[in-house]
């Protein structure tokens, strides 16, 4: 073997060292990233430690439950103020307006509020199904229907919420129909001993009010 040969061989010799060197780099990586979670038994991709855990519904009244109302009876009697209401009745009763329109809480559960668009909060929340029934003559705009939630004897505002299954009301109303409109509010476990749930139903008429124990 003559000096050239031997200078073409030590630098075979060379780039072969330098590959077995530059594959077990990789190899050492490659190890780095998926060796750890082999062993810690996670095959898939962790859950985001942000993410909201689900937490089923919890009926605060039975939908199945009796009526306190159960046939048309008079209104309940009105209040005063800037803004008159009828007198509040249970969370479970049914109030017959005057003109025909009765409204009922169809459904009231306990719910995991989930924050979905801006000035929203994730959390404990309301929810409450309304059920409105045309028994007058004239169809009623549920356009113009509005919930509202409170908490305590002063009325906290209670925060509204889109999400679970909020469905508000639209459309319009014919005689003789009935419609449901869903909506959320964050009210705390704590501050559910006292909450009122106010429905504006119609333009100039009373508002219906709902109060009680929703814990």
């Amino acid at each position: 073997m003559d000096a050239h040969e031997g200078s073409e061989s030590t630098r075979r010799r060379g780039w072969i060292a330098l590959s077995v060197l530059v594959a077990v780099i990789v190899l050492a990586v490659v190890a780095a990233f998926v060796v750890p979670p082999l062993l810690s038994g996670g095959g898939g991709t962790a859950p985001s430690p942000s993410s909201t855990p689900t937490v089923p519904p919890r009926d605060i009244v039975s939908p199945d439950a009796p009526r306190a109302t159960q046939t048309p009876t008079p209104a309940p009697t009105e209040s005063e103020g800037a803004f008159p209401e009828l007198s509040p009745v249970a969370p479970d009763a049914t109030i017959v307006a005057d003109d025909g329109i009765e409204l009922s809480l169809s459904s009231l559960q306990a719910v995991q509020g989930e924050a979905t668009s801006a000035g929203e909060t994730s959390g404990p929340a309301i929810r409450a199904t309304v059920l409105v029934v045309n028994t007058g003559k004239e169809p009623l705009d549920l356009e113009y229907v509005t919930v509202n939630a409170y908490s305590g004897k002063d009325r906290a505002p209670a925060g509204t919420l889109t999400q679970p299954g909020g469905a508000p009301f639209e459309g319009t109303l014919a005689p003789g129909e009935s419609a449901e409109g869903t909506y959320l509010f964050s009210v705390a476990e704590a501050d559910r001993e006292d909450v009122t749930i106010t429905v504006d139903y119609l333009f100039g008429a009373r508002t219906a009010v709902f109060r009680g124990d929703l814990r």
